[in-house]
């Protein structure tokens, strides 16, 4: 970025404003940057910049939900027995649901059919935790989702 000083882009507007409309020019006074003059071009990646932030946070918002209903979930599967009988066989049904239907992919069902397999409590584990870069991912394809509802 060019830096000029703010008496030289007073005298000189015209020119300082020919070359800010190429890259930043930046205006100091007794040595401070104290403003910058960008072309629009840049206004506009800051602002693709900021819509892509929102929507990673969004994201972010959308798993953080998932992983505390799978440990709302965790938690039910722990401590009731009886219920945990007919969730997890509901999930096997729904597992092969989506295998008989050609839904979902082959590696989600394998994996959710691993983990069904599981004792409970490594199961719950896995399933609220990064399980190696696929939490998220698995937790978005749960077999739960109409016990999470």
């Amino acid at each position: 970025m060019d830096i000029v000083s703010a008496s030289y882009a007073k005298q000189t507007f015209g020119s300082v404003l020919a070359r800010a409309a190429q890259e930043p020019v930046g205006i100091e006074r007794h040595g401070t940057l104290v403003a910058a003059l960008v072309p629009p071009a840049w206004l506009e990646r800051a602002d693709a910049l900021d819509a892509r932030r929102a929507a990673r946070e969004q994201q972010r918002q959308v798993e953080l939900r998932r992983l505390m209903a799978h440990q709302r979930l965790g938690i039910e599967l722990l401590s009731q027995p009886a219920r945990r009988r007919s969730l997890i066989g509901a999930a096997r049904r729904e597992v092969g649901r989506w295998e008989s239907s050609g839904l979902c992919s082959h590696d989600y069902i394998e994996r959710w059919r691993a983990w069904l397999a599981m004792p409970v409590p490594e199961m719950v584990q896995i399933m609220c935790s990064e399980a190696e870069g696929w939490g998220p991912a698995m937790r978005q394809n749960s077999p739960f989702t109409l016990a999470l509802a």
